[in-house]
């Protein structure tokens, strides 16, 4: 029985992104998706404690992150199309938020573990549209304008999920973390722009958090394919 255990927490994850998906709310969507968030985090963790890793539990932990970090998102980017009665508008943007998410984690089933992302974590994403809807909940002009725009709202997911399906992005992690601070130094940056963007932007700084993310793993990608071309 032990090792159900882990896969029950998956199967928390996906009826938390399924239930966010019906309940169709800004104020409790965000907190069951969060929820999913904790169910992730854990049930690997879990799997790891108790021995109990195996192919059936990592391929429904994908199959429960395309719910809850695809559908669910995608769903509720939707609801804030800037012109709903384009409905090519609103499935283009949406469709490729589903679309890119699941190619993705079926590209991550068969590449091996480094010590960083290939290209934007499905999680990663969904976090950005987490914090659209909790900006559109509490009614914050700069999202609320800057979504407005056809251009802005379809620009964005197509943005966003080419940077899910560019596997040569080096996108940094706490998993890659060294004893030696200069192999740290963009996640000292992360953290230090958290406590900035969180106490400038208000509500708006989720989103923008995955942005700066994005831009320093460019960054970082192209330091560090400059010094693997020194070395060689």
């Amino acid at each position: 029985m032990i090792k159900y255990i882990p896969t029950s927490l998956t199967a928390g994850n996906l009826l938390c992104g399924f239930l966010s998906i019906m309940i169709a709310d800004f104020y409790w969507g965000p907190i069951l998706l969060l929820g999913c968030f904790l169910f992730d985090s854990f049930d690997g963790v879990l799997a790891r404690k108790l021995n109990a890793q195996s192919d059936f539990g990592k391929q429904m932990d994908s199959l429960a992150d395309v719910i809850s970090f695809g559908a669910a998102p995608a769903y509720y980017y939707s609801l804030i199309s800037p012109d709903p009665g384009d409905r090519l508008v609103t499935m283009l943007a949406c469709g490729m938020i589903v679309l890119a998410g699941t190619i993705r984690l079926a590209k991550f089933n068969i590449s091996p573990s480094k010590p960083y992302f290939m290209g934007l974590p499905i999680p990663a994403n969904a976090v950005f549209y987490i914090g659209i809807m909790i900006a559109f909940y509490n009614k914050n002009e700069m999202i609320t304008n800057f979504f407005s725009s056809k251009v802005n709202y379809v620009g964005t997911s197509l943005f966003l999920s080419a940077m899910m399906l560019s596997f040569g992005l080096r996108m940094f992690s706490t998993k890659g973390m060294t004893k030696n601070w200069r192999d740290n130094i963009y996640q000292y940056i992360m953290f230090a722009l958290t406590f900035v963007i969180v106490i400038r932007y208000g509500f708006a700084s989720v989103s923008l958090l995955v942005l700066a993310y994005i831009f320093l793993s460019i960054i970082n990608t192209l330091t560090s394919r400059a010094k693997e071309k020194v070395l060689n």
